[in-house]
Parts: C-alpha cells; sequence; structure tokens
C-alpha cells in the first residue's frame, strides 16, 4: 500500500504546466470528516427504498415523477448543484429508448417509477445497455417481482457496503493522526472497490444470452 501510495502521489504532484505544481494529497478536516462520515453512517443504517405498496398508487405528471425519485434517491449524487440524477429529457430518452414504458395521458404509474428508481441506481456504475439487459419487459407483474428482488438486494449490499466503510474508517478517528493520509487511503479504497463492483457486473452481464436467442442444444453423447 505504501508504493501504491507513492506512485499516486508521484503522478499526480505535477500538473503538466510550467508554472504550477499541485499536490495530489489534499488537505481535510479530519475532525469534519470524521462526523460526515458518522452522519452518512446513521443515514444509511436507516435508508431503505420504498416497497412497492409504498410507491404512488395514483399516476403522476413528469415534474412530479422527477421530484420523488429525487427525493428517494437524492442522497446518492456526488453535488446535487452540479449533477442532475433526472431529468425531463432522461425520461423521453428512457421512453424511446424502451427502456421505460410509454406514459398514459402523460402520467406516470408505479410501474414507471420503479423502473425509473432501478435505472437510475444502476445507470451510475453500468452503461445504459447494461441497464436495459437488466430491466424486466413491460409486464407489471415481472416489474413488480423484480422490484421486490431489486430492493431486498439493495438493502443487503447497502448494510454490507456500510460496514466495510466503517471498518476502512478507522484510521480517520485516531486523534494521534492529524494528516490527510488516512483519508486519501478511504477515497482510493473506495474508487477501486467500485471499479472492481463494476468489472464484475459488466463480466457476469456479458455471459448472459439475449431474450431472443435460444440457448444451443447441448449436443447428444
Amino acid at each position: 500500500m505504501k508504493k501504491v501510495r507513492l506512485a499516486f502521489s508521484r503522478l499526480c504532484r505535477y500538473n503538466g504546466t510550467d508554472n504550477a505544481k499541485k499536490e495530489c494529497n489534499m488537505q481535510y478536516d479530519k475532525a469534519l470528516v470524521a462526523d460526515k462520515l458518522l452522519r452518512w453512517e446513521r443515514f444509511l443504517d436507516g435508508f431503505r427504498l420504498p416497497g412497492w405498496d409504498e410507491l404512488p398508487k395514483i399516476a403522476l405528471y413528469m415534474d412530479q415523477v422527477i421530484g420523488l425519485i429525487n427525493q428517494y434517491l437524492g442522497f446518492f449524487v456526488y453535488d446535487p448543484s452540479e449533477e442532475k440524477l433526472l431529468t425531463p429529457s432522461m425520461v423521453n430518452n428512457y421512453v424511446k429508448q424502451r427502456l421505460l414504458p410509454a406514459p398514459v395521458r402523460k402520467k406516470y404509474g408505479r410501474k414507471h417509477i420503479a423502473l425509473l428508481i432501478m435505472i437510475c441506481t444502476m445507470k451510475q456504475t453500468i452503461g445504459m445497455a447494461a441497464v436495459a439487459s437488466m430491466l424486466p419487459p413491460d409486464d407489471e407483474a415481472l416489474i413488480h417481482a423484480e422490484y421486490d428482488r431489486f430492493i431486498v438486494s439493495y438493502l443487503r449490499i447497502s448494510r454490507y457496503v456500510v460496514q466495510q466503510a466503517k471498518a476502512s474508517a478507522e484510521p480517520i478517528f485516531d486523534p494521534e493522526s492529524n494528516t490527510g493520509a488516512e483519508v486519501n487511503d478511504l477515497i482510493i479504497g473506495a474508487a477501486v472497490a467500485a471499479s472492481f463492483a463494476r468489472l464484475l457486473a459488466g463480466k457476469l452481464i456479458a455471459l448472459g444470452i439475449p431474450a431472443e436467442r435460444e440457448p444451443e442444444p447441448e449436443p447428444k453423447s
């Protein structure tokens, strides 16, 4: 780990211009970071996605749907002032790409909201083509069943990630250390873990058999 950190530091220290050098390792207020980590842990410990029966039973207009999705998932956007989790143009594109059924009289029902929750969650780590391959067809019963599985998996994985992050963050709470190295280590570790998770998801998706293609029969012995 020491060699990795040293190489990373050497790679980032010089910014490629003639007039400036930039230190890669940012300085952090460790008390602030520790406080934020505790707050996020408490939030995530109590966070869960809404169950199917908790989704609105009445159809909603576009702006209502976008507000609802941002209410459900807004915490998971890095910077809400610069990044939008969902916009009207995104919703329209999902309909055009057949990721999302067309609205009925410009209104969206539970199946639309459930699909949007899955889309907005998965698109943060895998491409839209991969997301499309993971979505059920336009059948409310199938969407309901898939959404139920999705939120169970989401809860299980989120609890696991919180525990792993908590263990990895222990050095940040060490009062004897006053450097930002522990925070940098946690950031690098989180980025590496995310890259491996994305790699695993992508490789597993690549093994799938398209729905329109029947599996080839096994050769007779």
